[in-house]
């Protein structure tokens, strides 16, 4: 599925990954960013790049393993808690070799577990464990405020988007060979 034959496996090949649901308010700025990277990756036609969109955070274990696909870089987006203000868009790098995300503490809290209570920081913490997280992972984080069934975007997560395609974009550019 994500595998792209005109491009050589481990040679500046990068993953996006929207996390979220489309239908609880800010949950949905995820696959809403990633939608809108993807619609860049065409236009600039930048080869190598694969955007998906993930409700569920225990898929993501499957997409970060190196033995299934090697990744130069993966940003993963989501709807976070911080304690900044709504819309605040932060950048971590949550990789292998980097400090678990509990040692991030109050810096960076990913949003809300799914229905099952595991989450963005459950599926990082078990691919770190597993030794199947890329080197390069990174977090683009949007602060979020209203995770209502059915609701759009808040004003500030909305107004957000723009500025959190744009650390994407920085992310695939920083990691290209």
């Amino acid at each position: 599925m994500l595998d792209d034959p005109g491009h050589p496996r481990g040679v500046g090949r990068s993953l996006v990954i929207g996390l979220g649901s489309p239908d609880r308010g800010d949950d949905a700025i995820g696959p809403t960013i990633a939608a809108a990277v993807a619609g860049v990756v065409v236009e600039r036609q930048m080869p190598g790049v694969h955007v998906v969109e993930q409700e569920d955070p225990t898929a993501l274990v499957e997409l970060l393993d190196p033995h299934r696909e090697r990744w130069d870089t993966v940003v993963v987006i989501d709807a976070v808690h911080s304690g900044a203000a709504a819309g605040t868009v932060a950048v971590i790098d949550v990789g292998a070799g980097q400090p678990s995300l509990a040692t991030a503490g109050a810096r960076f809290d990913p949003g809300p577990a799914g229905t099952h209570g595991f989450g963005l920081a459950g599926a990082i913490e078990l691919s770190r464990a597993l030794d199947r997280l890329p080197p390069r992972v990174l977090i683009v984080g949007v602060e979020a405020v209203d995770f209502t069934h059915g609701a759009p975007l808040s004003g500030p997560v909305a107004a957000a988007v723009g500025t959190a395609v744009d650390a994407v974009l920085d992310a695939l550019a920083a990691g290209t060979p």
